[in-house]
């Protein structure tokens, strides 16, 4: 038979495994626009031309916009040339230590140490009158090793819902 101490252990540790593991998957969502812009005047979108210091492929850059089309189409705006902003895009990853000690007191303690990749997706609208940013939405979490096709769809419409959701600011959504 296990010893209590042994349980309270195990018991503290699922606990600890409980709390932690949804933290891992989420992702952070920030948004900074101009407060003097009058975002009222933009009625039509275009995409800029993702240079090679975006950091991001072709095809990730596709999933993307059609994630960013999806949400700026159900808000009212137009996919147009003329467009009355631009959206461009912008991604960078980094290696993450993530250092978690633990143990203190009667069972003793311990650190574990793991890393993981982290990535930042930008996404910043231009005024194309002004060529001005106006506002950029940025999304940082943890990468998924080896995602399908599927996974790595449902995470990028998820990211570009959660960033965009309070645009455009200072407006009733339509």
């Amino acid at each position: 038979m296990k010893s209590k101490k042994h349980i309270l252990l195990l018991l503290a540790a699922i606990v600890v495994t409980m709390i932690l593991a949804p933290g891992c998957s989420s992702i952070s969502v920030n948004q900074d626009y101009d407060t003097s812009f009058d975002f009222s005047k933009w009625k039509t979108y275009g995409f800029m031309q993702l240079p090679e210091s975006a950091g991001i492929d072709q095809l990730s850059a596709d999933k993307i916009s059609d994630a960013i089309k999806t949400q700026l189409n159900a808000k009212g705006f137009k996919d147009s040339e003329p467009a009355d902003f631009g959206v461009a895009l912008h991604f960078g990853q980094q290696t993450v230590t993530d250092v978690q000690s633990y143990g203190y007191g009667w069972w003793g303690g311990g650190v574990d140490v793991s890393q993981y990749q982290e990535g930042t997706l930008m996404i910043d609208f231009i005024d194309m009158k002004t060529n001005k940013l106006a506002w950029r939405g940025t999304a940082q979490g943890a990468m998924s090793d080896n995602p399908d096709v599927q996974e790595r769809t449902a995470n990028v419409d998820s990211a570009v819902a959660q960033m965009l959701a309070p645009f455009p600011p200072g407006m009733l959504q339509k």
